[in-house]
């Protein structure tokens, strides 16, 4: 039976301590990052984040279906159902026959779903902006690469691409190449 040597143990474990340590820095890091997004729009009176992801994903793809949607949010029909219902009432989403299909019903946002989708970006945003603005521009240059990476491995299809942006301002990335849409078509590409 070969002898684990004490230096190759030290050196497992070092490397698996710092494996861990990278796992808990993304972690701790996704969490602090998405908390100061929510509270950014929290304070913008809706009733629930749902309710702002709804008017961003609704903005980026006008006339998909509440099926769509439920997708996006991870909601059951009835939920989905129920937070259009809600969002409907306050006037920033309307339903709407489908022009391709008259069977289907469209969601599409109202004027004032437009501008509260776009303030709920800018309160995004602010919450980003607040992170990067700290960093150096090697920090900067550095991360880059590494968040186009995350997302390209995260996105396995359209329905994870629109997971992965629910709450993006996609005239942002699409002019330099969104890594997310850039990987939702490769995976298309591919098949299945």
């Amino acid at each position: 039976m070969p002898s684990i040597d004490l230096y190759d143990s030290l050196i497992y474990f070092t490397l698996m301590k710092k494996d861990d340590y990278i796992n808990n820095l993304l972690a701790a890091a996704a969490t602090t990052i998405a908390t100061q997004i929510e509270d950014q729009i929290g304070d913008l009176g809706l009733p629930s984040t749902n309710a702002a992801t709804a008017l961003v994903t609704i903005r980026n793809h006008p006339d998909d279906s509440i099926d769509a949607l439920r997708r996006v949010l991870s909601l059951t029909h009835s939920g989905a159902v129920r937070l259009i219902d809600s969002l409907e009432q306050d006037g920033l989403v309307e339903r709407r026959r489908s022009d391709t299909d008259g069977r289907a019903v469209v969601l599409r946002l109202t004027a004032n779903g437009q501008d509260s989708a776009e303030v709920i970006i800018g309160a995004r945003e602010r919450a980003t902006r607040a992170i990067v603005k700290r960093l150096s521009k090697q920090q900067i240059a550095g991360l880059k690469p590494v968040l186009e990476t995350i997302l390209a491995v995260t996105t396995k299809d359209e329905e994870s691409a629109r997971r992965n942006c629910r709450l993006c301002d996609e005239s942002a990335c699409r002019p330099l190449g969104c890594p997310v849409e850039i990987s939702a078509q490769e995976h298309r590409a591919k098949g299945p």
